[in-house]
């Protein structure tokens, strides 16, 4: 028997967005759209209500906070029966100690993401470099903004985010390994300056810019990023770069071959 494909989609890797049945479904105010982004980010895994005050309200829930957070799922349930019929409203269930939006009747871009994320880390380098390489183009094509439910301000939020930036970052690290055994030293060097703009402490991402530089025969241009490196380190953490940068830069200064790995 072929599945069923599940008539909700909840886009969670940018402003939160949901679907039922292809249309667009009006999630409502901010206490209904952080409930349904926490439940979303867990799909299949029970939240209980405790945690689903704190995604909503932080650590200042009203005296009413669980009446509210039964309306508000009531209120999603009915928007989703209203698009989809029936069955979409059983895509949020009451479970103790809360609720969870179960797995089989809906689908979320994290998952896609975290599938073709796997799906490339199970492929072997160097010989599937470019098989790689477009899992991974894939995987980071999914986001469609800066960071995960960027529309939802709420501490529980924020650190939810920062996890998700964390993979984001890490997916875009691998990709760029990738390209550089493809030669696609330009395109790593574009990607990899706009990461330690936004994160200056990752020295992978600094790791594959020298590499980048010197694969292309700038050695100049890899010394130099090398300097930038240890400068922002020991400004903002008072620390130098590590051991494994370290060798990079005697193999570039020693006119060694560099294949990073």
């Amino acid at each position: 028997m072929t599945a069923v494909p599940p008539q909700v989609r909840v886009s969670l890797l940018g402003p939160l967005e949901v679907t039922v049945a292809g249309s667009p479904m009006a999630v409502g105010g901010p206490g209904r759209r952080a409930l349904l982004a926490a439940l979303g980010l867990s799909a299949g895994t029970t939240l209980s209500v405790p945690e689903l005050l704190e995604a909503i309200w932080d650590d200042r829930p009203p005296m009413t906070a669980t009446t509210k957070l039964q309306g508000h799922v009531c209120a999603l349930r009915q928007s989703m029966i209203r698009l989809g019929g029936p069955e979409a409203g059983h895509t949020i269930q009451t479970k103790p100690p809360g609720y969870v939006l179960c797995r089989h009747r809906a689908d979320t871009d994290l998952a896609r993401f975290g599938d073709l994320v796997r799906q490339a880390h199970e492929t072997r380098l160097p010989g599937q470099a470019a098989h790689r390489a477009a899992l991974l183009t894939a995987a980071l094509g999914v986001w469609r903004g800066p960071s995960a439910c960027s529309d939802i301000r709420s501490s529980w939020m924020t650190r939810m985010a920062d996890a998700l930036d964390e993979r984001r970052w890490r997916a875009m690290e691998d990709l760029a390994e990738a390209e550089l055994l493809l030669g696609e030293h330009h395109s790593v060097i574009d990607a990899m300056e706009a990461m330690v703009r936004r994160a200056p402490y990752r020295e992978r991402a600094w790791e594959h810019l020298m590499v980048a530089h010197r694969n292309r025969g700038d050695v100049a241009a890899a010394v130099a990023v090398h300097h930038r490196l240890s400068r922002t380190l020991i400004r903002g953490l008072g620390v130098t770069p590590g051991p494994r940068i370290a060798r990079l830069l005697d193999e570039i200064l020693g006119g060694r071959p560099v294949a990073r790995r």
